[in-house]
């Protein structure tokens, strides 16, 4: 009977697998299981043992018999095998089968841009994975001028992954793999458009391969027709390369690679016409007809002088910079004069942008596109954005450039790599990830930071740091939770007395804290960081001291002590360094109950990083203290 039972339910759950696989996009690897997914387990004989769970913010399962058993990254035919092998102990030949349920439910939105149709940002279908493929398509797909072979794809930690979809054109339906919430997909172009002008056989804007030479883009245009010409390249109005054609064709490479919309010039001694180059909409070169002003060459060329971007406009003549007119916000009195002069044969007119358009996501306070100066750099940005979010992780911030990936450690300004804060040009694409992780400090038996995992709760938190240290000790009727600069109290007592579940939520960075009574906190780069006991007479450095001592990488010339004072959170700046060699003890403070101490590290956590989670996490513990003397 009991095999007819598990033969049954064998069957339903075969079918099931069948119409989902007719159904469900294919996809590269087979769905691995996460945390907060539901599933169910079928053991052959032992109804007992099967049933439906669901996997814990750890990453395990609690089964009879056997406890604990890890299901996060398992496919469901890992898992089976797992139980099965975890059953022979009890059972002979035992057979099992685990099905998915229900997916853990995510707030699901992906980033696609680059190459297609509508970029955007765009919710993930709730039913089933999506793969790369059917992201691109709910941007519209494709443009025409999309590169299939190199899709990148950003994941929230910094990963980035290059995918190939070309297959997708002949059949090889692979879907480029799952995409998960959060991913940034950049679709590169196949190629750019370059206009040449000059003494070439044919003058005008030519598609060229992504990956094609200056020669390459020249033969395009039939070749040089004048042996003694210079080939000149400019950008965005700026001479970027000027290489004679002979050194050219005699095997001299340039290093400079091609972008879109640059203009290639091979200019000669006698020019019969004038060249526009950059922010124009037709750059190339116009021949002179009569009596031909400045302003009516960027009007043929399509300049955008009503456009609220600002601009300069620069005339070389003889190799030299004849005129520079800054137009602000449309064509105003100063420059009509500059406008109306005559040009002549052989000038080259350069529109300059005063501003790239970059866009910045991630975890930072205003995500979006942004005009900013030319000459900025990352950090400029991201000062116009308001800043980062407690939670950023600035040691692996992506820059996407014309499909090329820059990865870079901001961290590393402070100790003087001014490389990892390059400037931005126009179309940069800057990708903040977020740190996954929460703290939990206080009364527990393993404070610190924790990875975070989907529908976390403050029990799961709690129980992840090892539980409260005892009931007696720990004041679980306070346990305070804080979110940036908020915080929020849940009464637990009942939780651990009881084994009532409390399903309080928790979000990546916040901070967990179990408070005691008459004690101060310390975070950061110390032996044993939590709750610490404050006697009368204590100093920062004793309490530092109490708290097992600095580790060695420990940054004592930036320790940040937040104090309540009338009701109100006031953080100061100690450095210790001056206090220990200099014995100024104005430096080393006496602390009260309820103080809160953070020292940072030299290197994980240093420079603009820690900066950056100090004032997060100040701002957190400030109004947390508030909460705790309240």
């Amino acid at each position: 009977m009991r095999s007819k039972w598990f033969a049954v339910l064998t069957l339903v759950a075969l079918v099931a697998s069948a119409i989902s696989a007719q159904t469900s996009v294919p996809q590269t690897e087979p769905y691995r299981l996460n945390p907060g997914d539901q599933i169910q387990i079928l053991v052959e004989d032992e109804p007992d043992l099967s049933g439906e769970v669901t996997v814990g913010p750890d990453g395990f399962i609690r089964l009879r018999l056997i406890g604990s058993i890890q299901a996060a990254g398992l496919t469901v035919d890992e898992l089976a095998a797992q139980i099965e092998k975890a059953l022979r102990q009890y059972l002979r030949e035992p057979k099992v089968i685990v099905n998915l349920k229900q997916f853990t439910p995510l707030a699901r939105r992906v980033y696609v841009m680059g190459a297609v149709k509508a970029p955007g940002a765009y919710p993930l279908p709730l039913a089933g994975p999506t793969t790369v493929f059917d992201a691109i398509m709910l941007a519209g797909g494709f443009s025409d001028n999309a590169d299939w072979e190199r899709v990148r794809v950003f994941r929230r930690d910094g990963q980035m992954l290059t995918v190939n979809l070309k297959n997708l054109q002949v059949g090889e339906l692979t879907g480029g793999g799952i995409v998960q919430p959060g991913d940034v997909i950049w679709v590169p172009p196949a190629y750019i458009t370059v206009n040449i002008v000059g003494a070439v056989q044919k003058s005008g804007l030519f598609p060229v391969p992504t990956k094609a030479t200056l020669l390459d883009a020249i033969a395009l245009a039939g070749g040089v027709s004048d042996p003694s010409a210079d080939v000149r390249i400019f950008r965005g109005g700026i001479e970027m390369l000027s290489i004679p054609w002979s050194k050219l064709i005699a095997g001299e490479i340039p290093s400079l690679t091609l972008q879109e919309n640059d203009t290639i010039l091979v200019s000669v001694k006698d020019v019969s016409g004038v060249v526009v180059t950059g922010m124009v909409q037709r750059p190339g070169m116009f021949n002179l007809v009569g009596k031909v002003t400045l302003l009516g060459v960027l009007a043929m060329a399509g300049a955008p002088l009503s456009e609220q971007r600002p601009m300069r406009v620069r005339v070389l003549r003889q190799g030299q910079e004849f005129l520079s007119v800054r137009i602000d916000a449309g064509v105003n009195a100063s420059a009509v004069k500059e406008l109306a002069m005559e040009l002549q044969s052989g000038d080259i007119v350069a529109v300059e942008p005063l501003t790239v358009r970059v866009t910045l996501l991630g975890a930072v306070q205003k995500p979006g596109t942004y005009d900013v100066p030319i000459g900025s750099r990352v950090m400029d940005l991201l000062s116009q954005a308001g800043g980062l979010l407690p939670t950023a992780n600035m040691s692996n911030v992506s820059l996407n450039r014309k499909g090329e990936v820059m990865s870079l450690n901001l961290g590393k300004l402070w100790e003087g790599e001014m490389e990892q804060n390059p400037e931005l040009q126009d179309g940069d694409l800057v990708l903040v990830p977020a740190s996954q992780r929460i703290w939990v400090t206080g009364a527990v038996q393993r404070p610190g930071s924790f990875d975070y995992q989907p529908n976390m709760t403050v029990l799961d938190a709690i129980s992840i740091a090892g539980g409260p240290r005892s009931l007696e000790e720990a004041d679980l009727s306070a346990v305070k939770i804080v979110s940036g600069d908020t915080a929020r109290t849940v009464n637990l007592e009942a939780a651990f007395r009881t084994g009532a579940l409390s399903v309080e939520p928790i979000r990546p960075g916040d901070i967990i804290i179990v408070p005691e009574r008459a004690k101060a906190y310390i975070f950061g780069a110390v032996a044993r960081p939590g709750a610490i006991g404050v006697r009368t007479g204590d100093t920062v450095l004793t309490l530092i001291s109490n708290a097992g001592g600095p580790l060695p990488d420990a940054k004592l010339d930036e320790v940040v002590l937040v104090r309540i004072v009338k009701d109100k959170p006031v953080v100061t700046k100690l450095n210790l360094t001056q206090a220990i060699q200099k014995g100024d003890l104005s430096q080393s403070p006496p602390v009260q109950p309820g103080d809160v101490l953070y020292v940072s590290r030299k290197q994980r956590g240093s420079g603009w990083e820690d900066l950056a989670r100090i004032i997060g996490l100040a701002n957190s513990i400030a109004f947390l203290t508030y909460y705790l003397g309240r």
